[in-house]
């Protein structure tokens, strides 16, 4: 979204220019060496979208979820599996022992100021290198973006869409004996019984083909947030807590829906720091820090066997603790850091009314040290990047039930992971850098993927760490003065690849059920370009796209070369707002376009997801001053079915078969939605 204020646009994909503080993606963007999508929430204000779509426009990311509204979703970036995302709110990292993926509908993306997603290279501070890269979710704290203390929103839409957010917010903590606080209360509901294309589970078979309704698809989800922040000196501090709240219907697999199964949740977080700036006997040094605690609690039930391997009602319960000193010295053309940090995950999972009341539990701890070095050189214009992160991590005991009866324990697991990385950038000129990286990685299995959850996972006790290399290169121009009617520009474009050995990836196993298994090796390439602009200062047109190649190495010819399950070799995605003022009212329309193509649900690639285009509208409009009314529509051409080719073809008069537009996990999506709503602030 372009937001006017006065003649000074401000918001937007391309606010790159100038001193003031919306200059400040341009300089992050040239400065570093790695590469980083930063979304400013309130460009988005007034419009449905959920984090992980938001997220997902961009490039190198690939959104995906259970389908429909509030669903369980997740983030793929590069390639790598949603659980290689390290996922953070205001630079805490999540527990991941108990889940392979931290489920990002459960956050609300009005909660937050701005999502941060580093692709390959990750600050020290943020837990080092990684394949997947980081989502950093950070909250606004004091006033909105336009200086307002209120903000309500109110919103209702298709399939029994309504949502409502309070947030409150004052003070500067920006300045010496300056405080700020922030709290937001919201909600966000649907029913989501959206028609979709059922082919009865026979594709090729088109006489049990319908149109069916979702059922058991809706759900509830509530979220709370305080965050406070103050300076005094050379020091600032930190405090936040969100409470978190959630209840959905699981609707199971397209063509055999469940009726009766439910997803409950509820989560705590917790999180303080405090930040030592330059102190009179060490000029240049920044020291800082932290502690963390977060619990969640979860209860899922299935009680007529409907999606998982057995009737069941399960309790889950984790527990995250942890703390991290860093600090920052810069000397001459250096600028060194390091970071202590120590934390602790314990996680147990119960069958209700079982003879084994226990049916998993594990706990683990981990050390990790990381150290970096920024090296200047040639005036500033180079600048290469060491860092190296090595983490201690120990798992004990780790006792699975899920087999019946008493709880097996298992060996304990030590890992020792040593992750170095190299990354160089240089300014050509002021407005156009080069910049190249690489490094090592490793990831520990999770206990959902050591034992399953017996409802949509299998366990496998025997998975090994993934280990691999990654890199990227590539380049980022984002000039600082108009080109002839464009006064806004920036263009990215940047190549990666992986090489992961043991790498953990997710196969269907029987309808969509799924289990995690060691591939001996993979090899993961691609190409990211993203492009905006604005023109005669009205019109911004923004456009992503990511080449995503995966393929496997097997020792079985039948899998060797096959691309990875839930990966789409293409996404592409486009936008344009016109913004203006009628009658001395802000006015934005805007459109969107996003095409993801096909992308398969198992390892020997029989079972293809098919391409989906999906195109939208909306318009925004000042009613009075501090009201604005949005309608938006999403997927405008109702696309429901889209058409699968068949390599080899059964039968002369069977090359193609309808299937429903789904996501990557093969979960249908909504047709043609519309929604309004509406945002009062001041």
């Amino acid at each position: 979204m372009i937001v006017l204020d006065g003649d000074a646009p401000r918001g937007g994909v391309a606010d790159l220019v100038g001193a003031d503080p919306s200059a400040r993606d341009r300089r992050r963007a040239l400065a570093s060496s790695s590469f980083l999508t930063i979304l400013h929430v309130d460009e988005r204000a007034g419009e449905s979208r959920g984090l992980a779509e938001a997220v997902g426009a961009g490039a190198g990311a690939d959104a995906r979820a259970l389908g429909g509204l509030g669903s369980f979703s997740s983030l793929a970036v590069r390639g790598a599996a949603p659980g290689h995302t390290q996922v953070l709110v205001d630079g805490v990292a999540l527990s991941r022992l108990g889940t392979t993926t931290v489920d990002l509908g459960r956050f609300e993306l009005d909660g937050f100021g701005e999502i941060e997603l580093y692709r390959g290279g990750v600050p020290v501070a943020l837990g080092g290198a990684g394949v997947g890269g980081a989502l950093n979710l950070v909250t606004r704290v004091g006033r909105g973006p336009r200086g307002e203390r209120w903000n309500v929103t109110l919103g209702a839409g298709s399939f029994g869409a309504r949502s409502a957010r309070l947030r409150l917010g004052d003070g500067d903590a920006t300045v010496d004996g300056g405080r700020a606080l922030a709290v937001s209360v919201g909600y966000a509901g649907a029913a989501g019984d959206f028609t979709y294309f059922d082919d009865g589970g026979t594709s090729l078979t088109a006489a049990d083909d319908r149109l069916a309704t979702r059922t058991n698809n809706g759900y509830d989800a509530v979220d709370g947030s305080l965050r406070a922040a103050g300076r005094a000196g050379d020091r600032r501090w930190e405090l936040g807590g969100r409470l978190l709240g959630k209840r959905q219907g699981l609707p199971g697999p397209a063509w055999d829906q469940a009726m009766q199964a439910r997803l409950e949740g509820a989560a705590a977080l917790a999180d303080g720091a405090l930040t030592l700036d330059e102190p009179a006997a060490v000029a240049g040094l920044s020291v800082r820090v932290g502690a963390h605690a977060a619990v969640e609690a979860q209860a899922f039930r299935d009680p007529a066997d409907e999606i998982g391997l057995a009737a069941q009602d399960r309790r889950y319960l984790t527990a995250a603790g942890g703390a991290q000193a860093a600090l920052a010295l810069a000397r001459g053309r250096h600028r060194g850091a390091a970071a202590l940090e120590v934390r602790g995950d314990v996680f147990t999972d119960r069958e209700v009314g079982a003879a084994a009341a226990m049916r998993s539990r594990g706990a683990r701890g981990g050390l990790a040290l990381a150290v970096a070095d920024d090296v200047g050189a040639l005036g500033g214009r180079l600048a290469v990047e060491p860092a190296l992160r090595v983490e201690l991590l120990y798992t004990d005991p780790l006792a699975d039930g899920t087999g019946g009866g008493a709880p097996v324990e298992l060996p304990a697991r030590t890992e020792v992971l040593i992750s170095p990385r190299l990354g160089t950038r240089a300014l050509v000129t002021a407005d156009l850098a080069l910049k190249l990286g690489g490094g090592r990685y490793g990831r520990v299995p999770t206990a959902l993927e050591l034992f399953g959850d017996r409802g949509f996972i299998l366990g496998s006790p025997d998975l090994r760490s993934e280990r691999g290399w990654v890199g990227d290169a590539g380049l980022v121009w984002a000039p600082a003065r108009r080109l002839g009617p464009v006064d806004r520009g920036y263009v990215e474009a940047a190549g990666f690849w992986a090489r992961p050995r043991d790498a953990i990836v997710f196969i269907t196993t029987g309808g969509f059920v799924a289990r995690p298994v060691n591939l001996p090796g993979a090899r993961l390439r691609g190409v990211e370009l993203v492009a905006s602009g604005r023109l005669a200062r009205a019109l911004t047109v923004a456009g992503a796209y990511t080449l995503t190649d995966t393929r496997a190495e097997d020792p079985q010819p039948s899998l060797d070369g096959k691309r990875l399950p839930g990966r789409p070799l293409h996404a592409l995605y486009g936008r344009a707002d016109l913004a203006g003022r009628v009658r001395d009212r802000l006015a934005v329309v805007f459109a969107d376009a996003s095409f993801t193509s096909g992308s398969f649900l198992d390892d020997a690639n029989l079972v293809e997801v098919p391409a989906r285009w999906l195109v939208g509208a909306g318009v925004k409009l000042e009613v009075v001053p501090g009201l604005a009314l949005a309608v938006e529509v999403k997927n405008l051409r109702d696309n429901r079915i889209e058409h699968v080719t068949l390599d080899p073809a059964p039968r002369p008069d069977l090359a193609r078969v309808p299937r429903a537009v789904a996501d990557v996990a093969g979960y249908p999506l909504p047709g043609r939605a519309f929604y309004l709503r509406l945002d009062w602030s001041r």
